[in-house]
C-alpha cells in the first residue's frame, strides 16, 4: 500500500523541517570544532589540549553523523519530486507504507534490508 498524496505531502513538509535543523546543527558543530581546535593552540597544560582534541574530534564525527542525515533526507525529497519515492533500492518493489511512516528514509523493503544486514554480518536490526 502507498502513501496518499496527503500523507507524502506531510512527510515532505517534515523532512524539509528537518533539513533546515540539520543545517543549523552542522554548522554550530563545525564551529564549535574549530574552536575547541583552537584551544589546542593555547599553550594550556597537555590536559587541556587533550580535552579540546577530544571535543573537536566530536564535534566533527557529530557534523559527519548529521551530514550523512541531510544526505539522506535529500535524497528521500528528491525521490519524492521526481516520484520514486518508497521503491525498494535493491528489488524495485514499492516498500510498505507503514515501513515509510516510521523510517521516512528507508531505501529497501524490509526482505531486502534484512537480506543487507546478514550480509553484512549486523548482529541487530535496525530497519
Amino acid at each position: 500500500m502507498a502513501l496518499t498524496k496527503s500523507e507524502l505531502d506531510k512527510l515532505k513538509r517534515t523532512l524539509e523541517a528537518r533539513a533546515l535543523a540539520l543545517r543549523g546543527q552542522v554548522s554550530g558543530k563545525l564551529e564549535d570544532a574549530a574552536d575547541d581546535a583552537g584551544g589546542m593552540n593555547t599553550g594550556g597544560d597537555f590536559g587541556d589540549q587533550a580535552f579540546a582534541s577530544s571535543e573537536s574530534s566530536l564535534d566533527f564525527a557529530e557534523a559527519g553523523r548529521d551530514l550523512d542525515e541531510l544526505r539522506a533526507i535529500d535524497s528521500a525529497l528528491r525521490a519524492i519530486a521526481d516520484g520514486t519515492y518508497g521503491m525498494c533500492a535493491s528489488c524495485g518493489e514499492e516498500i510498505d507504507a507503514q515501513r515509510l511512516k516510521v523510517q521516512p528514509l528507508a531505501v529497501r523493503c524490509v526482505a531486502c534490508q534484512q537480506l543487507a544486514e546478514r550480509k553484512r554480518g549486523d548482529q541487530h536490526s535496525s530497519i
